[in-house]
């Protein structure tokens, strides 16, 4: 198990290499990039700064912490690496708005002990530094935006505050009749991290994310949590909303592998207290048979 001076050392890590790599895709950012595509219909796009911080991201970890476990969203190399201590990078989460010109965007790390986050850096742009904020934090040591210490408050249920959802959020989700209501004052930003480390901020109440990825998510939670928040992910087997402790991927081992890690998918409901029991409390999903054996297909495929 870490100890906390080595917890203490991979924060510090952590928020140096998110605050570099921020800002090295701080000089991209507004230029002409040439992009490509992982998925069809011109989806999922891909930088030369995704890459470059990627690769930034990906070097530095090697060097200073060669006995731990990298998993990054665009790269698959040591996929099969198990190790206690696997690093979980987004190098660049909210591509799209990126491209666009949009700056809500950042960069993710996160740092799990056997599927448990204990260290995690978000770098964000920030309209009162020209060179951007880290929200960060490390197990049992709370949560800072930069260096001011994060504390969420006891917030009633959510009425005119402001929450975060997905864009198609009516599609994806069932509400209670108590809830279609008081869902709070809904934003779609296109970035998950950027939820994350807003409701952690206090900025929103609550944010309900669907499906997210692992490098989409493992950041962010740690921060909400460390800032005096709640984290739930939406359990299939039962169906229930239930505390999140660690990422658990079926049949891995203690240490899973980045592969296995990869395969991680769930919706989670972070934020305040009373306002993430009041969501959950009647919030459930729409029921599409086909597409759910779509993605069912798809998740035996890479499996395979």
């Amino acid at each position: 198990m870490l100890t906390d001076p080595e917890l203490r050392e991979i924060e510090a890590s952590a928020v140096e290499l998110a605050r570099t790599a921020g800002k090295l895709l701080l000089g991209y950012f507004e230029r002409p990039l040439h992009v490509t595509y992982k998925a069809e219909n011109n989806r999922s796009p891909v930088t030369e700064a995704d890459k470059a911080s990627d690769d930034y991201l990906r070097g530095e970890i090697a060097r200073r912490f060669p006995e731990h476990a990298v998993l990054s969203e665009e790269s698959e190399d040591g996929a099969d690496r198990a190790a206690a201590v696997t690093w979980v990078i987004d190098p660049l989460d909210g591509t799209t708005n990126f491209l666009n010109g949009l700056p809500t965007f950042g960069v993710l790390i996160s740092v799990l002990e056997q599927g448990r986050p204990v260290a995690s850096a978000t770098f964000l742009p920030s309209v009162t530094n020209t060179e951007g904020r880290v929200v960060h934090a490390r197990a049992g040591g709370g949560a800072f935006d930069d260096d001011v210490r994060l504390s969420l408050d006891e917030a009633e249920e959510p009425l005119r505050r402001m929450s975060a959802w997905p864009p198609y959020f009516l599609r994806m989700f069932k509400f209670g009749p108590q809830l279609r209501r008081r869902l709070g004052d809904v934003r779609a930003t296109g970035s998950a991290g950027f939820e994350l480390a807003m409701a952690a901020r206090g900025v929103f109440d609550y944010a309900a994310l669907n499906n997210q990825w692992i490098w989409d998510a493992a950041s962010g939670v740690l921060l909400v949590q460390e800032a005096g928040g709640v984290v739930l992910s939406y359990e299939r087997h039962p169906k229930r909303w239930a505390p999140f402790e660690r990422f658990v991927v079926e049949q891995a081992g203690e240490s899973p592998t980045p592969a296995e890690l990869r395969t991680w998918r769930r919706s989670i409901v972070v934020g305040k207290r009373p306002a993430v029991e009041h969501i959950t409390s009647g919030l459930g999903f729409q029921t599409f048979p086909v597409r759910r054996l779509r993605q069912r297909i798809s998740g035996l495929l890479r499996r395979g």
